[in-house]
């Protein structure tokens, strides 16, 4: 029987490893592309608007002339300054990934009173942060590109931070402990996390209100730090949906600001986002591992969770309507489909719902002994289950559209792209040495590593691409050679 017992104990431990390793890989394999980024567009604007005039006189005139977004704006303002325009964009990815990663730690260990860096909270950190990656629509705009990821993406890591916070500062109340700590650095969390973007300043206002909903019941010294956060979330609210800027911004969408077109187009496009993330198969194995996941966190916690039927229900109901709900301002604002880093932050808030909706079941459900059982080992069944589900999620990762698309581009289409552009920069420096300030520079005849790749200048000089492009590197006008069609790429092939 111990033999057995030590059997099935290895089998599982391995197959937690399987786990682990496939999400590494996955994590690394995007690290690893970092290396080949490269800024484009709004990053060239912004840099160059700081150089000129300065970097709070060009923030608040961003503010009052293009968007409220003051946290997302500073940071891919700021992370020039301190890292460089170019050096440091390869290490952005890197720590994006990592902060998202420690950020999912810090919530689960605070949820269920767990250690920050335990196995357990390591794994399921990793693999959520993985089944994120692989299901992004488009990685390029909402990793690799400064202004979308340092918008987005820190947008998600204040989020988890946000969340582990709050419930620090609940056992602070029931404890009846100091908590003064916890609510300034929740305060200053909340405070970048509503200026990042219109997406997660709707989630995180949700969250603010639901917790100070849910704490009316206690007394006015439980009460008064929620309040305290419902008022500075909706100061903060209405900073960035009254700026100035939004209106300038808005004004070239005509059809924004149509209720009814934004409620039909954010319940046709929910669906169909909705269909897509339920059918992605690592999705679905992610999804059948979970209750593994949270009777091993479950086990190992001092708390016991008390769920009614009726946060139950709520819980499901909210998770499901997220697909739909925070579709609506950008379909508010530009009155037709939002960009796909809008629809990657809404993901990124409906994974995570959903995966507390499953610990939810989870707990509400699952059998005494299969919660209470897994501290050390599952039983030979269940563990069987478990064993063929790690199989299963390395399958599903090597199976994966993106991870395909990521590998190819780390070794087909990066390092030509990325030869490219340092070619590019190379002529331009010539170019700007010999006081030669009109330039016209050859195109990018490959394909291109669309993990990466998000936009670039243009054939027509006077595009606001070119333009800023042109500031950044102190040209006066910037062009690029036309692309070659695809019918070109063939008779070039045969020609050799």
């Amino acid at each position: 029987m111990k033999l057995e017992t030590n059997t099935q104990l290895v089998i599982q431990r391995y197959a937690a490893y399987l786990i682990g390793l496939s999400g590494f890989i996955v994590l690394l394999s995007f690290i690893w592309l970092g290396q080949y980024a490269h800024p484009s567009s709004d990053d060239f604007c912004m840099a160059a608007g700081v150089r000129q005039e300065g970097l709070f006189p060009h923030l608040w005139n961003h503010y009052v002339e293009w968007s409220g977004r003051y946290s997302g704006n500073a940071l891919y303002a700021i992370y020039p300054l301190i890292f460089g325009m170019f050096s440091g964009l390869v290490f952005m990815p890197a720590l994006l990934i990592l902060l998202l990663f420690l950020s999912c730690s810090f919530f689960l260990s605070r949820l269920f009173r767990l250690g920050l860096f335990s196995k357990p909270v390591l794994l399921i950190s990793l693999v959520f942060v993985t089944v994120f990656l692989l299901g992004m629509k488009h990685t390029a705009s909402s990793l690799y590109w400064p202004a979308g990821a340092l918008s987005y993406q820190t947008a998600n890591i204040l989020l988890m931070f946000t969340l582990g916070l709050m419930v620090s500062l609940c056992d602070r109340l029931q404890q009846q402990n100091s908590f003064y700590g916890v609510l300034f650095t929740l305060i200053i969390v909340i405070v970048l996390g509503m200026g990042t973007n219109e997406t997660n300043m709707l989630a995180l206002s949700g969250i603010v209100a639901l917790a100070f909903l849910f704490q009316l019941r206690s007394g006015w010294s439980s009460v008064k730090p929620w309040l305290i956060l419902s008022v500075i979330t909706l100061g903060c609210f209405a900073i960035v949906y009254f700026a100035p800027g939004n209106a300038v911004r808005e004004a070239s969408f005509p059809l924004r600001h149509d209720f009814t077109r934004a409620v039909y187009g954010s319940l046709d496009m929910g669906w169909w986002v909705l269909m897509g993330w339920l059918l992605n198969p690592l999705f679905i194995v992610a999804t059948l591992l979970t209750p593994f996941a949270i009777t091993r966190l479950y086990s190992l916690s001092p708390c016991t969770f008390t769920l009614s039927n009726a946060s139950l229900v709520f819980v499901i109901l909210l998770t499901l309507a997220i697909p739909f709900v925070l579709q609506f301002p950008a379909w508010w604002a530009m009155g037709g489909w939002p960009p796909p880093r809008t629809v990657d932050a809404t993901f990124f808030v409906f994974l995570l719902s959903w995966f507390l909706m499953l610990g939810v079941l989870t707990i509400r459900f699952a059998p005494t002994d299969f919660l209470n059982s897994s501290g050390k080992y599952f039983s030979t069944s269940n563990g069987l289950i478990f064993s063929m589900g790690a199989v299963l999620f390395m399958l599903a990762v090597a199976g994966n559209f993106k991870f395909q698309r990521v590998q190819q581009d780390l070794w087909l289409r990066a390092e030509p792209f990325n030869a490219y552009m340092l070619q590019r920069y190379a002529l331009i420096n010539q170019s700007v040495t010999h006081k030669h300030l009109a330039l016209l520079v050859p195109a990018f005849n490959q394909e291109f590593p669309r993990s990466i790749y998000f936009n670039d200048i243009v054939p027509d000089y006077r595009d606001w691409r070119n333009a800023c492009y042109a500031d950044y590197f102190g040209l006066q006008v910037i062009g690029r050679e036309k692309q070659l069609k695809k019918s070109d790429h063939k008779m070039k092939r045969i020609s050799r």
